[in-house]
């Protein structure tokens, strides 16, 4: 037996409370009638405690009423060999379609439920998937992935968020062009705006630059002291010839340069903007920065530039940070400490103007397949049923309880009912004899 929600057995305590009735019960005194009270001499009145249980059958009764109810809240569940049986014979499938998916093999097969989760992106539906089979009744479980299933649309990341126990298999709906034209993103160079077309042609990827207008506007801004401002010319020239994708005419960054640490920007506030916060992160996470910092000895030396609104993005060998980021007004601004030919600021600005640019993603225009081989390695058969939830049992074995309890509130009445009639008898049958 299975009980689904075992922490009401806690309240299995409130047993106490019949048996502390029957031990306060104060019982009226039984009348003798008596012929004469003349040769009885007059006592004192005194109470009298009584500290003995009596009527046990009739306590035994209410406490077993007790219990079943707390039972029943616990809701059994009594794991029979058909109960099991019954889960094992049914499926649940839910099956994850890829943009443009009309239809699927799975569509037609029986199940128990299926569930069809149209998502954009297959690693998202796969995760969606997996919480709707998490709730649904007990059975057992099969994930179908349909699409064209393109090179990198399912990663062994995504596979292995599925749980052993459930099935998965694939269905190719679609076959794939040999080749695809599509528009890249933009590049800044020192002279001009270059678009970029992108061919993907089977295994092979070729891009071809067509120099557009001449940049209007660098999208990073570097503010330096005197001492540093051929470092800070020479920074924003590595930018500008590292062919940096061109970002949104509402993202700009300004990188401030200072020698000590008495002099940095005063108006920084706090992020707030969504595209500051992940920019911030694509610097914090650029390992060529994090290495070329760490050869620093020391980082920046005052101590408000660790505490909010500055965030720490790179640090120092001695573990300050080097660099700092917060937001002035609609740009994003970056204070870091350099020195005069410092290779630092050079990697700090390639990796603040790059942070500016959303990712690039042209999965959706992949030419190629994942292997048929990969494929079979990921697929497995759905295994038995997990075990049951409260929120996923569709009936459990708790009405039988109930029924229990209303038999015993039958017994205890007429257990009641007895007692007073006895009672009755008795007094009845002593007020005859006197």
């Amino acid at each position: 037996m299975t009980w689904l929600h075992p922490a009401s057995w806690i309240a299995v305590a409130a047993v106490a409370v019949p048996i502390v009735i029957h031990l306060l019960a104060h019982r009226r005194a039984e009348r003798v009638a008596f012929p004469t009270l003349r040769f009885i001499h007059a006592t004192r009145l005194a109470a009298v405690h009584r500290r003995v249980l009596e009527d046990l059958p009739l306590l035994a009764v209410r406490v077993l009423i007790v219990v079943s109810a707390v039972a029943a809240f616990a809701g059994p569940l009594l794991m029979t060999a058909g109960r099991r049986a019954a889960w094992n014979g049914r499926l649940v499938r839910a099956i994850v379609a890829a943009p443009g998916t009309a239809g699927t093999s799975a569509n037609g097969e029986f199940a128990f439920r299926t569930q069809r989760i149209d998502a954009g992106e297959t690693g998202d539906g796969i995760r969606r998937a997996v919480a709707w089979l998490a709730s649904a009744p007990p059975a057992r479980r099969e994930l179908v992935v349909a699409g064209p299933l393109t090179l990198g649309s399912i990663t062994a990341a995504d596979v292995a968020l599925v749980p052993a126990d459930v099935g998965l298999r694939f269905e190719r709906t679609s076959t794939l062009p040999a080749s695809r034209t599509i528009k890249g993103a933009a590049v800044l160079t020192p002279t001009a705006v270059v678009a970029r077309t992108v061919t993907l042609a089977g295994r092979e990827t070729s891009v071809r630059d067509e120099a557009g207008s001449p940049p209007t506007e660098a999208p990073i801004e570097i503010a330096a002291p005197r001492d540093l401002e051929h470092t800070a010319d020479a920074a924003l020239a590595a930018v500008l010839a590292a062919r940096i994708p061109v970002p949104p005419s509402d993202r700009r960054a300004r990188l401030a340069l200072v020698a000590g640490d008495d002099r940095i920007a005063a108006n920084a506030a706090p992020i707030r903007v969504p595209w500051m916060a992940d920019a911030v992160a694509a610097i914090a996470r650029e390992a060529d920065l994090a290495a070329e910092a760490a050869r620093v000895p020391s980082g920046l030396g005052s101590d408000r530039l660790a505490n909010p609104p500055w965030i720490p993005v790179a640090r120092a060998a001695d573990g300050r940070p080097i660099a700092v980021a917060a937001a002035a007004g609609d740009r994003l601004l970056v204070a870091a400490k350099a020195r005069a030919g410092d290779f630092l600021v050079p990697v700090l600005a390639r990796a603040v103007a790059a942070s500016l640019s959303p990712d690039s993603d042209h999965r959706d225009a992949e030419v190629l397949a994942i292997a048929d081989e990969q494929l079979r390695s990921w697929t497995r058969t759905p295994g038995a049923p997990p075990a049951p939830r409260p929120e996923t049992v569709e009936r459990d074995d708790r009405r039988w309880i109930w029924v229990a309890v209303l038999l015993l509130f039958g017994v205890e009445t007429w257990m009641r009912r007895s007692r007073r009639d006895a009672d009755a008898v008795v007094e009845e049958e002593r007020a005859r004899v006197a």
